[in-house]
């Protein structure tokens, strides 16, 4: 592959996706690559419930423009129907997902994407990195860093079933 015509962010990002982390999350079946075509990266997380037996996987788009200044901008994804899918009702999912993957807007009218301090849109909204400098992008930071936060949510939300599926 021709890199010579690159430009900072892409060899950036394709630098951040050969990590030995960002690959071990691959390698251990907690996100894969559905699709790389920068700046667009489409993803897959699972997240078990090892006890009560539950799989959830949710995919994900980032668009890593300008990366790794901003940040990724991240949203959910139905990759096969190849749009954005409703967010979780709230009555089907646990606090935290719910939460994460609400409708909101970054304030332009234009959806905000996943909320949370590391997100592109979301780290501006309310001030929320500066609120939260310890969930919040810098340049420091990698894709594994984002990945390991949606890992953190499928998880929360495939546990929030599984205690949900358990006899009263």
């Amino acid at each position: 592959m021709d890199n010579t015509n690159w430009g900072p962010d892409r060899k950036t990002y394709e630098s951040h996706i050969q990590t030995v982390r960002f690959l071990a999350g691959v390698e251990e079946g907690r996100w894969s690559i559905l699709k790389s075509e920068f700046p667009d990266l489409y993803v897959r997380v699972a997240g078990r419930d090892e006890e009560a037996e539950v799989l959830v996987t949710q995919d994900f788009h980032l668009v890593c423009d300008g990366y790794p200044l901003p940040g990724p901008f991240v949203e959910r994804w139905d990759f096969k129907s190849e749009c954005r899918p409703p967010a979780p009702d709230a009555n089907n999912g646990s606090p935290g997902f719910v939460d994460a993957l609400k409708e909101w807007s970054e304030g332009s009218g234009i959806h905000g994407g996943i909320y949370r301090a590391w997100q592109r849109h979301a780290s501006v909204h309310n001030a929320w990195a500066q609120k939260y400098p310890d969930q919040a992008w810098h340049q420091g930071r990698d894709l594994t860093f984002v990945m390991e936060k949606l890992y953190e949510l499928v998880v929360e939300q495939a546990i929030w079933l599984g205690y949900r599926r358990q006899p009263a």
